[in-house]
């Protein structure tokens, strides 16, 4: 194993610099034309240092790369803003004409009907159309192109309407952009909507679809036709009766994972299914991802090399394969890029003679950057190169310092005429391995002592070989895992380590069932029984782990000198790795290092000399972090969404709340408090005490209800101590003061939540106050004022400017300075009301609202409260 050397691998050094240049493009803009001159300046400078020496040029070389990744990010083309679709997505009603250009399967569910919150049985479907004019009125149509998600739905006893990829529909329903929520942190699905070609979506009753013509089919839409048929063709078959034990049959659940493995169709995949493997980092094993083709071709190659095909047949083989089963999965975004990934690395290793691994990936990374500098910024990418790195960048030196060479040493063990060739210390392996096997002879035999044996030691370094190479990705994602999914699985490597071996065997078995129930439906029961019992056993190992609390660990966002830490220990370990002497401690030292740069537990972002208080932004809902001068924390309501489907796999909690608590350095929360029971308030709840195991929880006077108990249950079980307040209860909370002026001590509730239950509290620090309200009507404004003490800087206004709250006397005797008012863009309550705005604006208040300026901040240093939106 040769020192690494730039000169080794100029392709990785190039891929880096342009790398470099990418993400100096994305914080400063500089014209194209600018980057034009500059490269221009910059080739010269190194042609003309060249003649000099070539160590000279590598420097201006460099910065040539970095150039020309700047000058890409900057004439990437940008998806369509599809700005004439958004100008009509206003929630108002409109006729428009489209092709259907995906189908989502036709799936049973049940809804919550509005304000009632009782459940109905549906038939929903979501399908994506390309629009091609759009009218007040069928008789008045306007050419408008964009990409629009229309999510169907009817009585599960009335009749859906059969629709077929390609077909051309008018449908008249109100259109609507999806809803950012302006928060630190938050994930953009609008952009990532927008980057799959979708920039409106909406919803309609099915029987308002009126089908024009079959259209014509393209090919993208006969592949994930195909796709989607060999998905239903799996769930229908699982939700038919059978007389099987359990652990023989397959459910809804098991097939829908089976598809998500099989096809890459996550659309059955639920959230609470989800949830297993994510906590123990093994999700990725069922559903096909970059990852999963990765390694799929691997394995190709490696079963190649193992047919002794020539090098170049055995790449040819492996892209075709890899092709058709990238295909089959729907050539998706992150398929797509690990296939073209995957086929840069395979092509470029028939570049070099010396077989430079690194320099194999380099050049896949360097062309893969160059078609889509964006692709940089995008977790898939990232942890797909990031693999590929760890395997070759530092696992397989570590293997080939230890012992690599003995598993290599096994083939043609009795082949006596290869042991001169080969290092002393391998031969002398040989040698002694034969040794053992002649004298076990006489007591097993002649073949038993010769081939297992031999089989075991195999195996054992075989054994040894994936816990490397599992050891080593698991430390290098450790960076990705905290960034974009704020979690470290420490159970990650045993359970992959249990269950790649069923997994192996699932696979195959998979496949035969799904292609039984192709060719004899009947028969299918054979092969689905072993794949239910082999599915059954990965299951059984991942649930067992993931009721540990130690194995899924949540993480805020890494600071930006961990993440430069992590980036030199990484390459340290690369570099260490290929060392003479010390390789394999050095290199284990720095991945252990960087991972533990990762995980190094930060201050929290707070002001010091001042008590804040954030509106969260959460739609239409109520959720606020109080974080006190000396670091203490109290999250007041979650945010939820009101009439959201069960089978809905977005979480305001994990979506949006807990982001915005990471993105501050937040790892638990001393304090959370319900205001009241209303689903706009503690939907999102569930999450946020799974994620930030809060030491207290504050309540009023709430009715029992089924969502409230689970969360009273949830607290209990994570040891939070329940702590239930009465107007006229005063306490500290770190340096703040917390005064509680509702619920009244003699207020009963009544069977459901109401507004009035609302907890109401006053903070102060200093000579600074701030009043929040939740959703506290005229009734408890009225107990409130003839309590007394309302007088306050800073006003968080009840139910979202409802009409019913924040009254002209109630607004005198709290006199604030400044308001801020938790609402949603275009909400169907028409919040906050126009009466509340002019009472605000007619008392000079200065007023701020989450659906105009996102989350806000506000500061009371005991002397002055200063915003900051």
């Amino acid at each position: 194993m040769k020192t690494a050397a730039f000169s080794r691998a100029p392709m990785l050094a190039a891929a880096c610099c342009f790398a470099m240049g990418i993400a100096l493009a994305r914080q400063h803009w500089v014209t194209p034309a600018a980057l034009l001159l500059a490269l221009a300046a910059m080739a010269a400078l190194t042609l003309w240092a060249r003649r000099y020496a070539l160590r000279v040029a590598l420097l201006p070389l460099g910065c040539l790369f970095l150039l020309l990744g700047a000058l890409c990010c900057e004439v990437a083309p940008q998806p369509d803003p599809q700005q004439a679709l958004a100008l009509l997505a206003n929630h108002a009603p409109r006729t428009l004409e489209a092709e259907i250009v995906r189908l989502g399967p036709l799936k049973h569910t049940q809804s919550a009907a509005p304000f009632t919150g009782k459940l109905r049985d549906e038939h929903t479907q979501q399908i994506d159309l390309r629009v091609l004019a759009v009218g007040d009125n069928p008789t008045h149509m306007k050419p408008v192109t964009g990409g629009l998600r229309l999510h169907l739905y009817a009585p599960a006893s009335a009749m859906f309407p059969h629709l077929a990829c390609g077909a051309l529909l008018q449908v008249t329903t109100a259109m609507h952009e999806e809803e950012r929520y302006l928060d630190p942190g938050v994930w953009d699905s609008g952009a990532w909507l927008r980057a799959q070609g979708i920039g409106a979506l909406a919803s309609s009753p099915a029987s308002a679809v009126v089908v024009k013509s079959a259209g014509h089919t393209s090919e993208g839409c006969w592949l994930r036709s195909m796709q989607q048929s060999a998905s239903d063709r799996l769930i229908s078959y699982a939700d038919q009766p059978h007389r099987l034990p359990k652990l023989l049959r397959l459910d809804h659940d098991d097939a829908s994972m089976l598809t998500a493995m099989l096809t890459g169709d996550r659309s059955w995949l639920e959230r609470r299914v989800r949830t297993g493997f994510e906590r123990t980092g093994s999700f990725h094993l069922l559903v096909v991802s970059g990852m999963h083709l990765a390694i799929f071709a691997g394995f190709v190659f490696l079963i190649a090399g193992w047919l002794r095909m020539p090098r170049t047949l055995a790449t040819v083989v492996t892209i075709a394969l890899s092709f058709g089963y990238a295909l089959f999965t729907g050539f998706g975004q992150p398929v797509e890029r690990s296939f073209w990934m995957v086929t840069l690395y395979l092509l470029g290793r028939l570049l070099w003679r010396e077989r430079q691994a690194m320099n194999a990936v380099g050049f896949a990374a360097l062309f893969l950057l160059a078609a889509s500098p964006d692709a940089l910024f995008q977790t898939s990418f990232q942890m797909t190169l990031l693999s590929v790195i760890a395997i070759a960048g530092i696992a397989t030196p570590m293997a080939e310092r230890t012992f690599a060479p003995y598993l290599r040493a096994m083939r043609s063990l009795w082949q006596r005429e290869i042991d001169p060739s080969l290092p002393p210390k391998v031969a002398q392996f040989r040698v002694m391995l034969r040794m053992i096997a002649d004298h076990l002879t006489p007591f097993i035999g002649r073949w038993l002592a010769r081939s297992v044996l031999p089989f075991a030691i195999r195996m054992a370094l075989r054994i040894l070989e994936l816990l490397l190479v599992s050891v080593t990705i698991e430390l290098v994602m450790s960076l990705p895992m905290a960034l974009s999914f704020h979690r470290i699985t420490a159970l990650a490597l045993p359970v992959n380590f249990l269950i790649v071996p069923f997994v192996a065997v699932l696979l195959p078995a998979a496949i035969l069932t799904f292609a039984v129930l192709l060719l004899a439906h009947q028969a299918a029961f054979v092969p689905a029984a072993f794949t239910a019992l082999v599915l059954h056993g990965v299951l059984w190992i991942v649930q067992g782990f993931a009721h540990l609390r130690a194995g899924d660990v949540r993480v805020p966002d890494p600071r930006p000198i961990q993440i430069a830490a992590w980036m030199l220990l990484l390459v340290a370990s690369i570099w260490a790795a290929r060392r003479q002497r010390f390789a394999v401690p050095l290199a284990a030292c720095a991945l252990l290092a960087a991972a533990g740069c990762v995980l190094w537990p930060m201050r929290m972002l707070h002001r010091r000399d001042a008590l804040s208080i954030t509106a969260i932004d959460v739609g239409q809902g109520d959720s606020l972090l109080v974080i006190t001068p000396d670091g203490k924390t109290l999250l007041i309501d979650a945010g939820g969404i009101v009439g959201a489907s069960p089978e809905s796999k977005f979480d305001i909690g994990e979506d949006v709340v807990s982001p915005l608590l990471w993105s501050l350095g937040i790892r638990r929360l001393d304090a959370v408090a319900i205001t009241h029971a209303h689903e706009d308030h503690i939907g999102g709840m569930a999450s946020v005490l799974a994620n930030f195991r809060p030491r207290e929880l504050w309540t009023g006077s709430n009715p029992n209800s089924p969502a409230y108990d689970a969360l009273i249950a949830e607290a209990a079980q994570e040891g939070a101590g329940m702590h239930h307040y009465r107007a006229g209860d005063r306490f500290r909370f770190g340096m703040a003061d917390v005064a509680v002026l509702s619920p009244a001590v003699g207020y009963k509730p009544g069977a459901t939540a109401q507004n009035d239950d609302s907890l109401v509290l006053r903070l102060s620090y200093g000579h600074t106050s701030a009043l929040l309200e939740g959703d506290a009507e005229m009734q408890s404004e009225r107990a409130m004022v003839a309590l007394g003490g309302l007088r306050s800087d800073l006003l968080k206004v009840g139910h979202h400017g409802s009409k019913t709250s924040t009254n002209a006397w109630f607004l005198s005797a709290v006199s604030p300075s400044y308001a801020v008012i938790s609402v949603g863009q275009h909400n169907f309550y028409g919040h906050p009301k126009r009466a509340v705005l002019q009472e605000l604006e007619s008392t000079h208040v200065k007023t701020f609202r989450t659906d105009t300026v996102g989350a806000t901040t506000f500061y009371l240093d005991g002397a002055h409260v200063t915003a900051a939106p």
